[in-house]
């Protein structure tokens, strides 16, 4: 498999802040994967060991049937299981057209943890984010 270029991460939101030196640490603990339309990724109530960032094309998460959001290049996925006690997915991911993802394991997401702190920090908010907008759909 292959990294990605850094310089494409500096169109992701949660990586726009980094400076060239970072992205480039970013990138070499990624991978690219290319994954066709209908392949479900990732599937709710599963194990997760990896986040995704959505280089090209579009997806959407979904659970129980119901779709939570549209992901659209640049949207981060499969980050809620890093910080789930019991590290399951909260969604199943579908793509609707083909796949182009940068992948990071959770060993590369520790060290992301504890060299770039920042973007650890910023990958929480959105967790947070996520997780009241699932409160809030489990209530309605």
């Amino acid at each position: 498999m292959t990294a990605p270029d850094p310089a494409r991460l500096a169109s992701v939101e949660l990586f726009q802040d980094l400076s060239d030196e970072d992205r480039e640490h970013l990138a070499a603990w990624m991978e690219v994967e290319e994954i066709p339309a209908g392949h479900v990724m990732l599937r709710e109530h599963t194990s997760g060991y990896a986040f995704f960032i959505l280089d090209e094309g579009r997806a959407h998460a979904e659970a129980d049937g119901k779709v939570l959001e549209v992901l659209e290049p640049g949207a981060v996925f499969g980050e809620m299981a890093f910080f789930a006690p019991d590290g399951e997915r909260t969604a199943t991911i579908v793509p609707e057209t083909p796949l182009r993802v940068y992948t990071m394991f959770g060993t590369r997401f520790r060290q992301m943890q504890q060299e770039l702190p920042e973007v650890a920090s910023r990958l929480r908010q959105i967790v947070e984010t996520r997780a009241d907008r699932l409160r809030a759909a489990d209530q309605a």
